[in-house]
């Protein structure tokens, strides 16, 4: 489904909430298509926040490293992730209530793709499961779980594999 499809079917339900964008973004990043034009047009969007796994896609002012929003600047684990793929990925939603959190990738060999971001998991290989491939396809899973759940946990999702196996 496009980009624009996605966004009307979840525009049109009342207990999700996007939010207009009222003036032009700036931003540096190389982002992926899809998720150009959302922040192009779009400031955020709060999906099903009455439900027990709502969950809220970041405005791009929050739109910051991941490890940066998950580790305290004086964290020991910063050593640790000094040369880490996980330095290019970047906050996309958040469900800070249940430390659930979503990263999208920027590498350019990855450009898009999306990672559970769980706050106990973050950053460690065999635990970040690539959840989708395009912001598009995770804004798709999400709406279609209406809320009930984490998709990539329900026993028929196929996940991609993950994060750390291609590098």
């Amino acid at each position: 489904m496009e980009m624009i499809n996605v966004l009307q079917k979840i525009e049109s339900d009342p207990n999700c909430k996007l939010l207009k964008r009222e003036s032009t973004p700036k931003s540096n990043l190389k982002l992926p298509s899809d998720l150009k034009y959302f922040y192009e047009n779009y400031d955020s969007l709060e999906l099903f926040a009455n439900k027990p796994y709502g969950i809220r896609i970041v405005s791009l002012n929050e739109f910051i490293p991941t490890n940066k929003r998950l580790y305290p600047e004086d964290d020991i684990i910063w050593e640790e992730l000094e040369d880490d793929i996980s330095n290019e990925w970047f906050l996309i939603a958040e469900s800070a209530e249940l430390s659930q959190y979503i990263s999208i990738d920027l590498r350019k060999s990855h450009l898009g793709y999306c990672y559970d971001s769980f706050l106990e998991t973050h950053a460690t290989p065999d635990e970040n499961m690539i959840i989708a491939k395009s912001f598009t396809e995770l804004l798709e899973k999400l709406y279609s779980s209406n809320g009930e759940d984490w998709f990539w946990l329900d026993d028929e999702f196929e996940p991609y594999g993950d994060a750390y196996d291609e590098e």
